[in-house]
């Protein structure tokens, strides 16, 4: 509780007057970290766009579309040294189960679904933009329809946060959480369909982009 009460910025004797468990803490502690890391992200995108929405010559706007998506990753890549509380609260969401009881997890779901919608859009507008293959009609546990975008932003997400928790293995790996999600990146955007001379044209317009204007 103690670890809790210092990254919430509480005295730990007085958690239990907000909050009355420890899995409630979590939970709401785990809101307000994706709150935070959605307001980045959307902020983010709105200064790409107004940096580069009006360049001339204009890039076409398939490759406008995956250098967002670019945008995106790296934000997502950078986010242990820019938001380090944030992005350790929301890697616990996806990769450590149990941290807190079934009903204050499903509290934080609809916080998650509400930053998942905008890398989910960002895939959808590239599928519009003719930058990736439209996905394929699948379905949910329960057979009924599920939003393709919607399973790829899942895919894309949990794979960035896989490559992520590489670091944590200490010394003697041969890569960096960082670089194999670059490579994750690349790879599924080109397994959806993106040109391969496109994805360069928007990787070569977004690197080091995201991490000198955080």
């Amino acid at each position: 509780m103690a670890a809790l009460a210092e990254a919430a910025d509480y005295a730990p004797a007085s958690l239990y007057t907000y909050f009355p468990s420890r899995s409630a803490l979590v939970a709401a502690m785990q809101q307000r970290a994706l709150h935070t890391l959605g307001g980045v992200a959307e902020s983010t995108l709105q200064a790409w766009d107004l940096e580069h929405g009006a360049g001339d010559p204009a890039p076409g706007p398939e490759v406008a579309a995956l250098a967002r998506l670019w945008v995106f990753s790296d934000l997502f890549l950078v986010a242990p040294e820019s938001h380090p509380r944030e992005f350790r609260l929301q890697q616990q969401l996806l990769a450590t189960p149990n941290v807190q009881e079934a009903g204050d997890a499903a509290t934080v779901v609809p916080a998650a679904m509400s930053v998942l919608d905008r890398p989910r859009r960002l895939l959808a507008d590239a599928v519009t933009a003719g930058a990736l293959q439209a996905p394929a009609t699948t379905t949910d546990p329960t057979e009924s329809p599920l939003d393709g975008d919607l399973l790829r932003t899942l895919a894309w997400v949990t794979a960035l946060n896989g490559g992520m928790l590489l670091d944590g293995l200490g010394t003697g790996v041969p890569t960096t959480g960082a670089t194999l999600g670059h490579e994750l990146t690349a790879a599924l955007l080109r397994g959806w369909g993106a040109d391969p001379h496109h994805l360069a044209d928007a990787r070569a317009a977004t690197a080091g982009w995201v991490a000198a204007h955080l």
